[in-house]
């Protein structure tokens, strides 16, 4: 049985759902990056935040699939690799999550724009995820700012990152 799907609630969701897929393999090739730099802590952090963009991606192509809606995946655009330091992952951490807190708005507006109470609702539930991220994500890259003015600073900081992984 299908459950009707507002257009626009379908095009907001379709593109959050590309975007945190996204943002997972971003994560992801940021954690090989710190690792690299012998940031183990840092890595495992973007390695959780990876795990948690795949996490709700996947909730929304179960929903999306409950529903009974036929899609197609779009691909996942190349992710970039070629960050020279620390502090440049972690500002790029800082714009996507801002980016994925406002596409939760859009997809949200949209479902209200379509009538769409089950959009509404399942959305309801990834505000706070997202700006609990987006928060931490701030408060992590405004500590760094403050640190990395040394290689010590920097690795002081991976190691504040282990306590709370």
């Amino acid at each position: 049985m299908s459950i009707t799907l507002g257009k626009r609630a379908f095009e907001a969701i379709s593109r959050y759902m590309l975007r945190e897929f996204t943002a997972s393999y971003n994560f992801l090739a940021m954690s090989c990056t710190l690792r690299n730099m012998g940031l183990a802590n840092c890595a495992e952090w973007c390695l959780g935040r990876s795990e948690d963009n795949h996490r709700r991606a996947m909730e929304v192509f179960h929903h999306l699939e409950n529903r009974g809606v036929k899609f197609k995946l779009a691909p996942i655009p190349v992710s970039r690799q070629d960050w020279r330091a620390p502090l440049h992952i972690f500002e790029e951490v800082y714009r996507q999550e801002q980016e994925l807190s406002g596409m939760v708005s859009v997809v949200y507006e949209s479902a209200v724009a379509d009538k769409d109470y089950i959009m509404q609702q399942f959305v309801a539930n990834f505000f706070e995820d997202h700006s609990k991220s987006e928060l931490n994500s701030m408060n992590l890259l405004n500590r760094l700012r403050k640190m990395q003015s040394s290689d010590i600073g920097v690795f002081e900081f991976d190691a504040e990152l282990k306590l709370i992984l």
